[in-house]
């Protein structure tokens, strides 16, 4: 202030460079009130002085009124230079909505010629990737005469943060070993980020090293601990954090790892050593992590602290624009935590003191906690409500309508959505189509599963139809509906298999009787590295069994204990009980039985597996092993009801008849709890309820 009295005395104050000194000091003192109403009292100014004023606005995270000014000296006549230019296009690419204006700054740029200019392109490609436009940042990238390292790095920043991890790193390579820069600490945050993304651990291992030997590890430390909590590497990341914990940025990664990993008790723990508001304050998003972690234990009183810290720390700040997006998610996270703790009462409620502010995310929240605490009329009632729906809205009723064993109401749901008589059509995702899918799949409803393939290649991006999650429930519908050629064909086509893919396909073929087709794609299964598990070796063993492949069932099921290490459970042995007993090899399936029950599993429920021998005895009319097996099954009451109606069949198979008289008159002894009752559905769909064009 003295600096700007001793100018006002000597009637300096309206000098350019004197100007310009002194916003600049007002800028480092961050009061842009003074510097903008000095700017205003400057009549003539050069072009220093607005790239000052844009630049000070730009800074402080004011984009909106940084633009306004760059409109303003555009309308003065005034010439940007680069440095006004790449300011201009920083303060574009800091919000997706002004991705035109950015074109329009970027078109000014050419035909000045400072596009050419390193720091302006670099300004430029870094604002088409923020807004999500890779193809036009890539174009600036090329069209680059000269590029810096920091051009580089904002090039694979950009990749990275838009989901091109393998793009990212292509151009890091080529940095390194091609135009033979030396990457800095930014650079390696970058590539740290991108092997997260690709889950390439050993790569990212490899990247820390290099980090380590360039004595970038205290400048990474951030973006190392976080990778480390992606790959899901918890104990590297805290070897790490052990050493440098004392940031509040690092203790928030540590937070956010352990509340991703499942490790909710982890988290708590570092809250609780540490002063939360000082974690609040360098970053909101924590506050969901905890909230996540409250949920995943039910702690609610826990919950309820972090809710009165919300209304202590937000209730009276001024919100800007930046703080509505973020406390859109905390709100949200706070009626997820209630949800999740079955207090729907309490959820309600701050769902109803956020009035007349409920976003859309805030409803699909009580929706989503309706559903789940299997409230569907309530779930309803609040869809219908709702000003407004986005796609998760409709997915959400959807999902829960097929949850709840309505899946015809679910198709109902997809085709308003696509007829919505607002007149305002919302276009499905790939996790709407899922979800629908899965809907035929319960229906066996083929025609409308193919409608709504077809409506899935009509609507969605490419990648979205070569999702794994897309593709394996089109495999599981068509198997389902009897459909075999398409879901060969839609197999066939699907870029990413993983084991749940393999499984679909191997547990088709299961219930259609192709015990040879089986065996065939789980060899191709074995040979492309996936690994089955549990459920793809029960569908095996079971084909084997109906297909009366005893050899090759025996041989897989030690292949899944000795290659793979997985425990058999109930239905593994029920079903190699049931692959010996339809076989006639009645007394390998009675020791088998009795090498289970001398071992005492007592974590298995033996029923189904005597069960199942039960079956074979009965199919090939050995009385003696069944009647030992059933009476031994009502001495430990095994299933009581249902064993002596097995050992009565075993007799009347026969022609036993005073045997098996005598054994329904104990099945009558047995107390009665309840009537069997009937029920139907009748679903009708209509031909073409989907085939309305949006």
């Amino acid at each position: 202030m003295n600096f700007h009295a001793r100018l006002v005395k000597l009637g300096l104050i309206t000098n350019p460079i004197f100007a310009t000194r002194l916003l600049n000091s007002y800028q480092s003192q961050h009061s842009l009130s003074h510097a903008h109403k000095l700017f205003d009292e400057i009549p003539h100014r050069d072009t220093t002085l607005w790239n000052s004023i844009i630049s000070a606005y730009s800074r402080a995270g004011h984009p909106h009124t940084a633009l306004h000014l760059f409109s303003q000296m555009l309308s003065s006549h005034a010439h940007p230079n680069h440095f006004v230019y790449a300011t201009a296009a920083r303060a574009c690419g800091s919000t997706a909505h002004h991705i035109q204006l950015g074109r329009t700054v970027h078109g000014r740029a050419i035909k000045t010629g400072y596009s050419l200019n390193v720091v302006v392109g670099t300004s430029l490609l870094d604002m088409y990737a923020k807004c999500g436009c890779m193809e036009c940042s890539s174009e600036v990238f090329d069209e680059m005469p000269e590029r810096n390292l920091v051009s580089w790095n904002a090039m694979i920043a950009g990749c990275v943060s838009n989901g091109m991890e393998s793009r990212g790193l292509e151009l890091f390579y080529q940095m390194k070993c091609v135009e033979f820069r030396k990457p800095d600490e930014f650079s390696c945050a970058s590539v740290l980020a991108a092997c997260a993304g690709i889950g390439d651990l050993e790569l990212g291992m490899q990247v820390h090293a290099y980090v380590m030997v360039a004595g970038f590890e205290t400048d990474c430390v951030n973006a190392v601990c976080s990778m480390y909590c992606r790959l899901g590497e918890v104990g590297l990341a805290e070897k790490i954090f052990e050493g440098e914990g004392e940031s509040s940025i690092l203790k928030c990664i540590m937070i956010k790892g352990y509340i991703s990993n499942e490790r909710y008790c982890d988290a708590l723990k570092l809250v609780a050593r540490n002063d939360f508001v000082d974690i609040v304050t360098a970053d909101c998003g924590v506050i969901v992590s905890v909230l996540t972690a409250c949920a995943g234990l039910s702690l609610i009183r826990i919950g309820k602290q972090v809710h009165a810290l919300l209304i202590t720390l937000f209730g009276f700040l001024v919100i800007s624009k930046e703080m509505e997006d973020i406390l859109t998610v905390i709100w949200s996270a706070l009626i997820n935590m209630y949800c999740k703790c079955s207090i729907m009462r309490d959820a309600r409620k701050v769902f109803e003191s956020l009035v007349p502010d409920q976003h859309v995310a805030h409803w699909n929240s009580m929706i989503t906690g309706y559903i789940d605490n299997g409230l569907l009329e309530g779930a309803i009632a609040c869809f219908e409500e709702m000003p407004e729906r986005n796609v998760v809205s409709w997915t959400l009723m959807i999902s829960g309508y097929v949850q709840h064993g309505l899946p015809h109401e679910g198709i109902r749901v997809l085709a308003n959505m696509y007829n919505n008589e607002n007149g305002r059509v919302v276009q499905g995702n790939c996790h709407t189509f899922v979800t629908a899918i899965e809907a035929c799949s319960l229906l066996t409803a083929l025609e409308m599963g193919k409608q709504i393939h077809a409506k899935v290649i009509r609507t969605v991006s490419n990648a979205e139809i070569g999702n794994v999650v897309v593709g394996t429930a089109l495999v599981d519908m068509y198997m389902k509906c009897g459909s075999l050629n398409y879901a060969e064909m839609v197999f066939a086509r699907m870029a990413e298999r993983n084991v749940v893919s393999w499984t679909s396909m191997i547990t088709g073929y299961a219930i259609h009787g192709k015990g040879y087709r089986v065996l065939e794609v789980l060899d191709k299964m074995i040979e492309t590295g996936i690994e089955p598990n549990e459920v793809t070796f029960i569908s095996v063993l079971t084909s084997c069994s109906h297909s009366g492949l005893v050899e090759e069932g025996l041989h897989y099921f030690k292949l899944m204990t000795d290659k793979y290490g997985l425990v058999p459970q109930v239905d593994h042995y029920s079903c190699l009980i049931d692959l010996l007993g339809r076989a006639g090899r009645l007394c390998e399936a009675k020791g088998l039985l009795e090498i289970i029950e001398n071992k005492k599993l007592t974590e298995l429920n033996t029923d189904a597996i005597s069960g199942a021998f039960l079956g074979a005895c009965r199919l090939h009319g050995n009385i003696e092993m069944g009647a030992k097996a059933a009476e031994n099954m009502v001495e430990k009451k095994q299933q009581f009801s249902d064993s002596l109606i097995a050992l009565r069949n075993i007799y009347a198979s026969v022609g036993m008849w005073d045997e098996a008289y005598r054994v329904r008159e104990r099945w009558k002894q047995i107390p009665r709890f309840s009537k069997s009752g009937k029920s139907s559905i009748n679903v009708q769909l209509g031909s073409s309820m989907l085939q309305r064009e949006a």
